[in-house]
Parts: C-alpha cells; sequence; structure tokens
C-alpha cells in the first residue's frame, strides 16, 4: 500500500523511535514531515551533521524538515503523531491545546505506556486534554534499530472510529513498513504497554540462563496476564494474539533490542535499578507500567503474579532468583 502524498505530519519527540518514524515516512518522498524536539541544540546538531543520531545513525531525508519550534511544526499538520515518554505525555497535550485551536486533529500516540498517577492509557490522558481531537495509537513489534536498518516490521493503527484507522493506515504505511487497521483501541495499546512487564522479566531470565524452556513458559503466562487485564479494560481477546499483543510480546522478548529486556538482564547481573536504566541510556516504558498495572490490578481484583514479582524486584525487595522461585512455587493450577 502506498502513502497518501502531499499530507503533512508532524512527528513530536526525536528519541529512537520518534525519530525513526519520522526518517522511515520521509524517506517515502510523498509526505511533508517534520520532526520536532524540545531541545534546539539537538535540531541545531543535527542540522549541521545532515544525521538523525539514536538508534543507529542515518542521513537526513530532504522531505524531513527538522524543528524546536512546535507551533510552525503542528501548523497545518493533518496527522500529529507523539512519541514523547508516557510521563510527559499530559504535559505535551495541554501544550498542544491552544496550537490546534478549534481543529479536529488526527493525533496517533505511538507511546506504549500508562500514566503513573491516574494509570490511564495514553489515548485517554491525550482524551482529558484535547476532547476534540480524533485520537488512534500505533503499536506493534516495531525495533527501532532493525527499522533504521531497512529491514521489514509490521504495526497496527487503531482508533475508535475504524475509517481514522484506515486514514492513518493510508497515509503512515510505507513499503518497509505495513501498517493495519483496527477499531480495538484498548486491545491495541494495551499489549504494546503490557509486554513491557514481561520483557523485563524475559531479560531477567536469560539473564539468569535458566533456558529456552522456561522462557516460553515465561512468555505464555506473561500473554495471559496482559489477556486477562485487558479485557477487564474492553479489550478483544483476539487483539492480544495479534502484532500488538503477541507479536510484541515476542519481538520485545527475544534480546538485548528491546530496552526493557536490557534492563531485566541487567537486574539479573546484580545491577541495581538506577544503575540499569543509565546503562540503558534511553526510557524504559515497562518499569513505570508495572507499578500502574500492579495498582490496577488491586483496584480490578485480578491476579496478575508475574507483573507482581516484576514490581518486587524493581523495588529491591526480592532478586530476579527469589523471583522465579516465587512463579515456580505457586498452588498448582488448571490452564
Amino acid at each position: 500500500m502506498t502513502s497518501v502524498s502531499g499530507v503533512k505530519v508532524a512527528v513530536l519527540g526525536s528519541g529512537a523511535w520518534g525519530s525513526t518514524i519520522a526518517w522511515l515516512l520521509a524517506k517515502g518522498g510523498t509526505l511533508d514531515v517534520w520532526l520536532y524536539s524540545r531541545s534546539a541544540e539537538k535540531i541545531a546538531r543535527m542540522k549541521e551533521t545532515g544525521i538523525l543520531e539514536k538508534p543507529a545513525p542515518v542521513a537526513v531525508p530532504d522531505q524531513l524538515t527538522l524543528s524546536s519550534d512546535l507551533e510552525a511544526t503542528v501548523s497545518g499538520a493533518g496527522v500529529i503523531v507523539i512519541a514523547c515518554t508516557s510521563q510527559h505525555m499530559r504535559e505535551t497535550a495541554r501544550i498542544l491545546k491552544p496550537l490546534i485551536g478549534v481543529s479536529t486533529p488526527i493525533i496517533v500516540s505511538v507511546v506504549k505506556g500508562l500514566e503513573l498517577q491516574t494509570n490511564l492509557t495514553m489515548s485517554a490522558v491525550i482524551k482529558q486534554e484535547l476532547e476534540r481531537a480524533r485520537v488512534l495509537c500505533m503499536s506493534g513489534p516495531n525495533l527501532a534499530f532493525e527499522i533504521r536498518a531497512g529491514l521489514p516490521a509490521a504495526s497496527v493503527v487503531a482508533g475508535e472510529v475504524l475509517e481514522d484507522a484506515r486514514l492513518v493506515q493510508k497515509t503512515l504505511s510505507a513499503n518497509s513498513f505495513r501498517l493495519y487497521a483496527s477499531d480495538d483501541l484498548p486491545g491495541v495499546e494495551l499489549g504494546g504497554t503490557l509486554k513491557n512487564i514481561i520483557a523485563i522479566a524475559a531479560g531477567g531470565s536469560d539473564g539468569l540462563n535458566l533456558g529456552v524452556n522456561a522462557k516460553a513458559a515465561l512468555l505464555t503466562r506473561g500473554l495471559n496476564e496482559m489477556k486477562r487485564l485487558s479485557l477487564a479494560l474492553g479489550a478483544r481477546e483476539a487483539t492480544l494474539y495479534g502484532l500488538s499483543g503477541m507479536g510484541d510480546l515476542i519481538a520485545t522478548c527475544q534480546g538485548p533490542l528491546s530496552r526493557n529486556y536490557r534492563v531485566g538482564h541487567h537486574l539479573a547481573k546484580g545491577t541495581t535499578l538506577a544503575a540499569a536504566l543509565k546503562l540503558v541510556e534511553t526510557e524504559a516504558e515497562g518499569v513505570t507500567a508495572t507499578y500502574a498495572v500492579c495498582e490496577l490490578s488491586k483496584k480490578l481484583q485480578l491476579e496478575l503474579p508475574i507483573a507482581y514479582q516484576v514490581q518486587q524486584v524493581l523495588d529491591g525487595t526480592s532478586t530476579p532468583e527469589k523471583a522465579i522461585m516465587a512463579l515456580m512455587t505457586r498452588p498448582l493450577a488448571v490452564e
């Protein structure tokens, strides 16, 4: 499927994923793509070098405009892609509000996280701040490093209105990036968020050299926890077996290209959480998501043993070894 030509797409957030999305869309040559960063210094450096930095250096495409002027970036944009961190989403939406005025823009969150204070998904946060916006999310097995290398990938864009999702699907699809449309916004958004918790556990499992059998069991039971919570929050079960659920889970738990996996791996080697996050050098959304999910599980009276054990390790009240033993010695159950 080819992209819709001539549309202005504003990508807010120049981290690894935001800059990768902007690069991917701009190199197709049919869209007017802008990449925004709050750091004027970073934008000036990339303009001078002609290089997009993390996760792997690539040349800035001709169709990509780099900007630290938010008003200019979003002015006239048909689609606004938000790629900030989850804990900055509300602030970003509030800053956007006077800039978009009374228009009803399409806003696509590519952020896989939950807001700590409210336990809300990113789309829910945006809707609270921008009541008129048409809010969607995009999620899937999308490791930025591989996409920068030109390797093929697929993802899902979801909104409450399927036609909005189809419009974004046509606009943002690229030759090496296949988009599927969905109207299961909770399912797509939660799948991408909850798998990060399991990825921390998977990194821990590999760091302890527990083997393939243990990791397969962890991912399978982890998917079950993802499904249990997602269904309680209005998702459809089938979505959790798709790209944004099982697909993203497999990719994120595969190895060190995932920042959440790396956090778990470092913890299993005896590194403190603070030190692990410094080594990762970027936001690991699974950490904050773990706390939000454990709080949600209490409110909803759901049993999520893997998430609970991950939280114990993050808190320092348990170790990866003890967490594994706690999971293995739980009461026997029927699958």
